[in-house]
């Protein structure tokens, strides 16, 4: 093993020696050397900066492979950044136990900021906040996930070994065996195809995201809340009981928006897997707990409220007297856990049952559990005779442990959110209405629809079978199995009361019988959708209609805001604003209205789609935006970065609990006047971005220069999800969805999303309010602190010398020079403006981590964009000439694709 000072070099330089070996043994030597001499040429290109004669020479070495020859070099940096992703994941695993050997808290960390807390506010006003707190993860799957679940498994595996040979202790056998395994596993990932062969369905997404819930968060839920009240007891001086605030919600089989994959029938299946893969867990935790409170009452007095509750038990389920196993007569937790382990049993065997179509014997129904609810209460009553008597150190922790575990996950595992069209649901609510979709729905028609005395015909229409399948999850499974309908590019009002209509169709809402299981979302996406939410939510919520079905779900309305779609269509710079100025109206209506408004949060992978660390976006947030409600999607590959290892997946969880509890208890925003000052201000700045990046991407010719200087058309045929990644199947801009738009910048590292419009915009700001106004701002203004560091990320990891070399490919050579000019100037006015008003020498000063990421990235990622443009300018030539492209070549520059986006750690 190479040894180095640094933790994290070390493990790089092992695991790449490693590689280095399993290269030698699967390609030969001779292949060797020439992965070597282009990794040292490339690392020499970087050193020398400037130097163009490095770009020929790796050029024309690359230019001399065959397809073949090329394929296997892509394919060898691409292991290469697999393992240096493990490698970075395992170094954070490896800090967070530095600073608990020491004793420390690193500054980002759930300590730190309960420690703030206390410091700033009161121990009752943390225990209001957590009566009423919910924090919603919801999983999503989307056409860029580029790992498959063989692939996670392998990486898992070998994160394992590294942790194993950190140990110091090790037997000289027992590091021998460690390392030989690593070697294995190394060169069982090299052997192994990264790239499906089939595009992955839906079902296979569902297994990816079970591989989440069940590996790693079921095990270490119960360790989050014992982290959050112990640190809440530290700081405060007294016992905290933290209530159930963390949620899992899941779009995976059940987002139907322009994936024809996903279908209601696809919909229901998955509710079905999802409490069916639960429910064994919790049989299996009850079952362990049996075997392991074994107290005998000659030993221990129990509470008589459980002995009553056994008694009830027996009366009530007199089949289960089989499970009161005469052995366990005086041992009273075994005799209740072996009724409870009984009727868990009978409520999987219906779940399964029910999903195969089969009978369920009217018994076997009577013993299931109807809720989680009924659960937790026996759960409860064990708990409490533990604690109650000699027990809390006798297996109350282990009891408390699967009670939070039902709490939190209870009979659904992930609460599936159903997203449609909107479209879907105003075109069935006028085929009810008037037998076609083509008449205008008028407000008097949609409250008599919604609440009237006359319920609509049932429309047989795809928006009417996607709520029906919703009901349909709550009826014949349990009522948190799905309750969330989203509306993608709502209009408004119109939406939300045509989808009260159809509700009531499929029994979702009654009004008159106070019943509404159903939570309607409008999804806001576009920049003039965000400017004109605020006045569409205040007249629904004005609504005489649909001000009864929010009055009905507890005064609380969610609106989900989408970061990808305004970005797209604005840029980073009026997008962020538009979504800090909508959530700061949406608060001041509900306020005004005395309605809560829960925003989701639409938030990407990338920096261009509102991507990041979920703790400095929360700080971006507007004053009081959360008040107790946050809700998230987790997507694409940040899933596998944040949850892949438990170490890891319990720190996320920490900093975003603590990073929520922070901003709903302490304000980091100046006052109004002065806020008010910055928001005037930025407003223009806003004004100027959106001129600047529309007039970039609306010219009538960018699209054929984005088009043939990415690999956009070759993106689209990765068997990546199952969703396509146009809406319609057309060939425009606007029909792209925006993570392929992302995915193909960040591929030829142009990375226009991220910053473009930026520099233009803020260079009038220095202009006009000068260099210590901008300054100030940002100490001053948590929004545009956020911003900026966003844009600083974005210019570090863009490269205009990479990104020429794909403007090369555009035909019309004087159309590329024209556009590459224009965002190369941009990139350079960015860099600049953004390194004067953080005041530092580089971009990244305050994020040495990731500035020393990418310096160990860059040389290894330069290589496969090298091979990618050769391979992509080869492609071009045989289409042009009318003659067959050969799959190895496809198959290539697709291996490209996965290895430069392991290599930047980012998709789309």
């Amino acid at each position: 093993m190479v040894e180095a000072h640094d933790p994290l070099r070390r493990s790089v330089s092992a695991l790449g020696a490693i590689l280095g070996e399993t290269l030698v043994q699967e390609e030969g030597e001779a292949f060797f050397a020439l992965e070597e001499s282009v990794r040292a040429l490339a690392k020499r290109r970087r050193a020398a900066h400037r130097d163009d004669t490095l770009d020929q020479a790796l050029e024309g070495t690359i230019a001399a492979m065959d397809v073949s020859t090329a394929e296997r070099i892509a394919r060898a940096f691409s292991q290469y950044f697999q393992l240096v992703n493990l490698a970075e994941q395992y170094h954070r695993v490896r800090r967070r136990r530095s600073h608990d050997r020491a004793g420390t808290e690193a500054e980002d960390g759930l300590e730190a900021h309960i420690g703030e807390l206390a410091a700033r506010t009161t121990g009752e006003a943390v225990e209001a906040l957590l009566q009423r707190l919910s924090i919603e993860l919801v999983f999503t799957a989307h056409p860029t996930e580029a790992q498959r679940r063989t692939i996670l498994e392998k990486h898992g595996r070998i994160a394992r070994l590294l942790d194993t040979l950190e140990v110091i202790d090790l037997t000289p056998s027992e590091r021998r065996e460690a390392e030989t395994s690593l070697r294995e596993e190394v060169a069982l990932l090299y052997q192994s195809d990264e790239i499906r062969v089939l595009r992955p369905r839906v079902g296979d997404e569902v297994k990816n995201v079970l591989f989440y819930l069940e590996e790693v968060l079921y095990p270490l839920v119960p360790r989050v809340y014992e982290s959050v009240e112990r640190s809440l007891e530290a700081a405060f001086g007294r016992p905290f009981e933290a209530p159930p605030f963390l949620r899992f919600g899941s779009w995976v089989g059940a987002d139907m928006d322009g994936n024809p994959n996903v279908t209601p029938e696809v919909a229901l299946d998955t509710a079905y897997a999802l409490a069916s893969h639960v429910l064994a867990l919790h049989l299996a935790e009850v079952t362990r707990l049996g075997a392991l409170l074994s107290q005998s009452e000659r030993r221990v007095q129990v509470a008589p409220a459980l002995l009553a509750s056994i008694e009830r038990d027996r009366a009530a389920h007199p089949r289960l007297l089989a499970a009161d196993d005469p052995r366990t007569h005086e041992e009273p937790y075994r005799r209740k856990l072996g009724i409870v382990e009984a009727r868990l049993r009978a409520t999987r065997e219906a779940v399964v049952r029910a999903r195969r179509g089969a009978t369920i014997e009217p018994d076997a129904r009577a013993e299931a559990y109807t809720s989680p609810e009924a659960l937790l209460d026996d759960l409860r009553v064990i708990e409490g005779s533990l604690a109650a008597h000699p027990g809390s150190h006798a297996g109350l922790r282990h009891v408390r442990a699967l009670r939070r575990r039902v709490e939190v996950f209870g009979f659904h595992f992930a609460r599936l959110d159903v997203r449609v069209p909107s479209a879907w649901v105003r075109d069935d609510v006028a085929r009810a209405a008037f037998r076609t979709p083509d008449e205008a729905l008028s407000l008097e028609v949609l409250r008599r629809a919604a609440s009237g005395a006359h319920v609509l015909a049932r429309p047989e229409g795809p928006g009417m079978r996607a709520l029906s399948a919703l009901a349909a999850m709550q009826r014949e499974l349990f009522a948190d199995s799905a309750e969330t309908f989203i509306l993608s590019m709502a209009r408004g009002q119109t939406d939300l009361l045509a989808t009260l209509a159809l509700a009531r169709v499929a029994g979702l809402y009654d009004p008159v019988a106070g019943v509404a299981r159903v939570s309607i979302t409008p999804l806001f996406e576009t920049l003039d959708d965000l400017h004109r939410a605020p006045d569409e939510l205040r007249a629904a919520l004005t609504d005489p209609a649909y001000a009864r079905y929010v009055a009905l779900r507890g005064g609380v309305q969610e609106v989900m805001l989408g970061y990808s779609d305004s970005n797209k269509d604005a840029g980073i710079v009026a997008s962020s604003y538009a979504l800090y100025e909508t959530q700061r109206t949406l608060v001041a209506l509900g306020a005004e209205l005395g309605v809560a408004i829960k925003v989701f949060h639409g938030r990407g992978g990338s920096i261009g789609r509102g991507g990041g660390p979920a703790q400095r976006a929360i700080e971006g947030l507007p004053k009081d935006a959360i008040g107790g409600r946050f809700k998230l999607t987790e997507q694409g590959e940040v899933i596998g970065w944040k949850y892949l290892l438990p170490a890891i997946a319990e720190r996320n969880l920490e900093q975003t609990a603590g990073g929520v509890l922070r901003a709903c208890l302490v304000s980091d925003y100046p006052d109004d006047d002065e806020l008010a000052t910055y928001e005037s201000v930025f407003a223009e700045v806003a004004r100027r971005s959106v001129e600047a990046y529309r007039a970039l991407v609306r010219d009538p010719r960018f699209v054929e220069y984005y088009v043939e200087s990415t690999p956009l058309e070759e993106i689209g045929a990765l068997p990546l999800g199952s969703r396509p990644a146009r809406r319609s199947g057309q060939a425009t801009l606007d029909d792209l969805r925006a993570i392929p738009w992302v995915f193909a910048f960040t591929q030829s590292r142009q990375n226009v999303p991220g910053f473009y419009g930026a520099g233009t915009a803020l260079r009038w700001l220095l202009d006009t309010h000068g260099l210590p106004f901008a300054q100030r701002m940002h100490a001053r203004w948590p929004f545009f602190s956020t911003m900026l560091d966003a844009i600083g990320v974005a210019v570090a990891t863009s490269d205009m010398r990479i990104a020429r070399h794909y403007a090369s490919l555009v035909h019309d050579r004087a159309l590329a020079r024209r556009f590459f000019r224009r965002i190369a100037l941009e990139h350079g006015h960015t860099a600049r403006v953004v390194r004067a008003i953080q005041g530092g020498e580089s971009l990244l000063e305050r994020k040495p981590r990731l500035a020393r990421s990418i310096e160990l990235r860059n040389p290894y990622v330069d290589p496969m964009s090298f091979v990618q443009v050769e391979l992509l300018r080869r492609k071009r030539a045989l289409v042009a000439a009318g003659e067959p492209v050969p799959p190895g070549l496809d198959r290539a520059i697709l291996l490209t694709i996965n290895g430069i986006a392991a290599g930047l750690r980012n998709t789309g």
